[in-house]
């Protein structure tokens, strides 16, 4: 038995959240504002159209008291029949069905033996269903508005445009067994039926017969927007047609479209209309963004590496780094400005240090000065350029101080010009990595309750919680092509794009 005091158990071994320096969100913002009601997990147009219907048909045919729990059964009825519909309409084309809320579930139910369905509600586990995550979306987009508690109406209300939308999906489904005989009432509704209904309503379904169709286009792209978050919209999603035909029917990865992105409309390999230039460098900007946060969070994750090996204090870490990058002969006393001068990053150097930091084995040269390099090199890219305009200088300022604006990088960067890289890489690691994630754990902890600390500091030893992975933010572009798709704008097949004949229409538009 082992004799004496023990350590005591505590929460610091769950790390719970992400974001550990509290810089990711910047980049969410920047492509929040360019591609605003199209986020990472609302990449299907006809959910707009088909929530919006049964927020209608709810408050319109529903006799029973408006509450939101009534609501909430109401919708969780109407989205079951409607996943196991997208699902029976993907089974008679032979296809596949993509970012369908629910389908895991639907599938294991549709794939049983039954013949006749009755609700089921454990599809997912918001109380709202699918439409928790569409919600705030639709707002942003001009289909719903928040209720009146003061006038007693405790759901969300439909806008005259969400009641247009809503009308128009119901042409489409109004002529259906389901929408006639079965969404009211509380009995199995049969397999033919929801595929009679799958082949109108389905998210897949979305086609020149449809009368939704034309008005979700015009709400994702429209003629004339109403503000300069509709025209950012619009003009993202025109210059990802652009690309595709810059492209050529080449297949593109996610790298490839970082490449474009940031690197051929700067280096004027695609011609762009004049309206379509200040999203294009909006892009490039968040692209810069993607690669300063990688870059940093790998510096941050080798930080940990380090950790783990033995504890430090402080100085004596960064004293530590300082010394293994002299021992493999890196300059550490030329100026942060001489560093600059030599900088020359093409494509391949780029992607080939961004390779590097992938290894899961961390090296002081691939997790740290690569990623500096990198860091630098971005910030030059951003400097001095007459293509600017007032728009772009606030996507620099995004984030402020707390979570490492471009504005505040480039301020660091410019008050160590003439000191040597020692105090530069000291400054970052003391203040962007040690600090910041103490300070980003410790605002997690007291606001939400959360805590991912991932070092403790203890008599200024620093201790070793857990290691970390470096991510970027998720790709949002593929959610725009996903709209397109489903708008009939692009065909796409194994990430091959091609911008089809009504989406040539609305380019030279």
């Amino acid at each position: 038995m082992t004799q004496g005091p023990r350590w005591t158990t505590n929460n610091f071994r769950t790390i719970n959240g992400e974001d550990h320096l509290g810089i990711l969100y910047v980049g969410i913002s920047i492509a929040d504002t360019l591609q605003s009601g199209i986020t990472s997990i609302t990449p299907r147009a006809r959910y707009w159209s088909f929530f919006a219907w049964v927020l209608k048909d709810f408050i319109e045919n529903v006799p029973d008291k408006k509450s939101v729990q009534n609501f909430k059964t109401y919708l969780k009825k109407q989205e079951w029949y409607y996943i196991l519909a997208n699902i029976a309409e993907a089974e008679e084309r032979e296809g596949t069905i993509n970012s369908v809320i629910g389908s895991t579930h639907g599938y294991k139910v549709w794939n049983s033996d039954q013949q006749g369905f009755s609700v089921d509600t454990k599809y997912v586990k918001d109380p709202f269903g699918g439409y928790g995550t569409y919600r705030n979306v639709m707002k942003i987009m001009g289909v719903t508005k928040a209720g009146d508690a003061k006038k007693g109406v405790n759901i969300d209300r439909l806008t005259p445009f969400g009641k247009e939308l809503a009308d128009a999906f119901e042409l489409n489904v109004k002529d259906t067994t389901y929408y006639k005989t079965y969404r009211k009432q509380d009995i199995n509704v049969p397999r033919e039926v929801l595929v009679e209904y799958g082949k109108v309503a389905a998210l897949a379904s979305l086609d020149a017969s449809s009368k939704d169709r034309k008005l979700l286009t015009n709400m994702f792209m429209p003629e004339q927007p109403k503000s300069p978050k509709g025209e950012w919209r619009r003009d993202s999603l025109l210059y990802y047609m652009i690309l595709i035909n810059h492209f050529n029917g080449q297949k593109v990865s996610i790298q490839d479209w970082q490449h474009h992105m940031y690197d051929s409309f700067y280096h004027n390999k695609i011609n762009l209309q004049a309206g379509v230039n200040e999203v294009a460098i909006g892009w490039e900007i968040y692209q810069a963004r993607q690669f300063f946060t990688y870059s940093l969070l790998n510096i941050w994750t080798y930080l940990l590496d380090k950790m783990s090996k033995r504890v430090f204090t402080k100085a004596e870490l960064i004293s530590a780094v300082l010394v293994e990058l002299s021992e493999q002969g890196y300059d550490l006393q030329q100026t942060v400005k001489d560093l600059e001068n030599d900088l020359s990053f093409p494509y391949d150097r780029r992607e080939t240090f961004l390779k590097h930091m992938e290894e899961q084995e961390k090296s002081v040269k691939n997790h740290l000065w690569q990623p500096l390099l990198i860091m630098l090199d971005v910030n030059l890219r951003l400097q001095n350029r007459a293509d600017f305009q007032d728009f772009h200088y606030e996507l620099l300022r995004l984030g402020g101080r707390d979570s490492i604006s471009f504005q505040s990088w480039t301020s660091l960067i410019e008050g160590h010009k003439t000191k040597p890289v020692s105090k530069f890489i000291s400054y970052i690691l003391n203040y962007y990595i040690l600090d910041q994630h103490q300070k980003v754990a410790l605002n997690k902890m007291i606001t939400t309750n959360n805590e991912t600390y991932h070092f403790t500091e203890n008599n200024g030893k620093l201790y070793l919680i857990a290691e970390d992975t470096p991510v970027y933010n998720t790709f949002r572009v593929y959610q725009g092509l996903s709209i397109l798709e489903d708008l009939g704008l692009i065909t796409q097949k194994k990430r091959v794009y091609h911008v089809t004949p009504l989406g040539e229409v609305k380019l030279s538009g």
